[in-house]
């Protein structure tokens, strides 16, 4: 049977470093969600009584909800490989794969507001020369 590669002790205090900062981080996106998601669901039940709906701040908080996850998600990955034998590239591929669904969420919001902004661009200078 094959030995799996192992990290060295310097390697697996950087990744169980960035494990750790990464749990923190994750953690504080979590928190932050759930206090946007309770605003959110409040400043939806006070717009519904004049008639307006803001659904701005649930939007927030579900996406901060989802990369705070995906960030937990791939600090205990980082955290597997040092914490285990046997199997450190496998688990460094399951904490890559967490931050790829980290970073694509990412960037499909950031296209999502350029596309946005284009558009919006463009409609106002219609507006403009239309005007006149």
């Amino acid at each position: 049977m094959v030995q799996e590669y192992e990290f060295s002790s310097s390697q697996n205090q950087l990744i169980g470093d960035l494990g750790q900062k990464m749990n923190f981080v994750g953690t504080l996106m979590i928190v932050g969600a759930v206090l946007a998601l309770i605003s959110g669901v409040l400043t939806l039940f006070a717009g519904a009584a004049r008639g307006t709906f803001d659904f701005s701040a649930i939007i927030q908080g579900v996406f901060l909800l989802l990369t705070g996850i995906w960030t937990r998600n791939a600090a205990q990955a980082f955290k597997r490989v040092v914490n285990t034998t046997g199997a450190d590239i496998e688990n460094m591929l399951g904490a890559l794969g967490e931050l790829r669904k980290l970073y694509t969420l990412q960037y499909w919001l950031i296209m999502i507001m350029l596309i946005a902004l284009a558009v919006g661009l463009i409609l106002a200078l219609l507006a403009t020369l239309f005007a006149r």
